[in-house]
């Protein structure tokens, strides 16, 4: 039985921006009502008052600190009277720059944020979707960052490499089940996550960029389908291929220099 998005519920985390806004408006648009989670209420009350405007869709605001302790136990409940059956982990950030030279807990935020938070909610929230008649779906934000360690990036790219892997894991263990998970593994995308990494106006993010909105279509049309994971552009497709069959040295020296603009 096919999965339609139409009159669903849906949790997207990270929603302020980017590619969780784009993600939302996606879902929006196919019919599904979105429960919109970040921390910064007012630019989440702009997104779901355009939400409801354009599509005529139910929305919820939940503005909530994620790295706070029992942040998804919060959510959970928060959620606990909407037949919830699709998931989208998008909340997350990264950091450029040497190990040192970054203050520890800006570190334990990031792997709270993009690994514990994310690893919660899902645990949080699987029991419901398993139930789900209709079928369920997980979309995880994981990126082509975590298929490697990446020099001056490298708590970032370590995180990402959890999820990417997390999420094929309970891909193929939920396979005899109605929920698929979807690993989406994007390259560069215009969003705030260049600022946020304090890469904006580097040559590493001045090429091959995608929008936020065409990651988002690529995104939701694979989770939709079931697919186990879905690399946003050729070139990140064809980079992630031939990694496998580089010599890892290779592979760290050609990082080591597209990242020397990080130091």
């Amino acid at each position: 039985m096919s999965f339609t998005l139409n009159n669903q519920w849906a949790v997207v985390t990270g929603a302020s921006s980017g590619i969780g806004t784009e993600i939302a408006r996606r879902l929006a648009g196919s019919g599904c009502h979105v429960v919109l989670v970040a921390r910064r209420q007012e630019r989440l009350n702009e997104v779901a008052a355009r939400l409801e405007q354009e599509h005529r869709v139910q929305t919820r605001v939940l503005p909530l600190d994620l790295t706070e302790p029992g942040a998804a136990q919060r959510l959970g409940e928060a959620v606990a009277d909407l037949p919830i059956t699709v998931l989208v982990n998008n909340a997350g950030f990264g950091k450029t720059g040497p190990f040192n030279g970054e203050d520890f807990a800006v570190y334990q935020r990031m792997v709270t944020l993009n690994i514990l938070f994310l690893s919660e909610l899902t645990y949080q929230l699987l029991p419901r979707l398993r139930e789900a008649a209709g079928g369920a779906r997980i979309l995880n934000v994981g990126s082509i960052a975590g298929y490697q360690g990446v020099p001056n990036m490298v708590v970032y790219s370590a995180t990402k490499a959890y999820v990417n892997h997390f999420s094929e894991g309970l891909h193929w263990e939920l396979s005899d089940t109605k929920v698929r998970v979807t690993n989406l593994a994007p390259g560069k995308t215009e969003s705030e996550f260049f600022d946020v990494a304090s890469m904006r106006g580097t040559q590493f993010a001045r090429t091959g960029v995608l929008s936020a909105e065409r990651v988002a279509n690529l995104a939701v049309k694979a989770m939709v389908a079931g697919k186990r994971n879905v690399i946003t552009g050729w070139d990140n497709r064809l980079n992630v291929f031939a990694l496998r069959f580089s010599p890892r040295w290779l592979v760290g020296v050609v990082l080591r220099f597209l990242f020397r603009e990080m130091k």
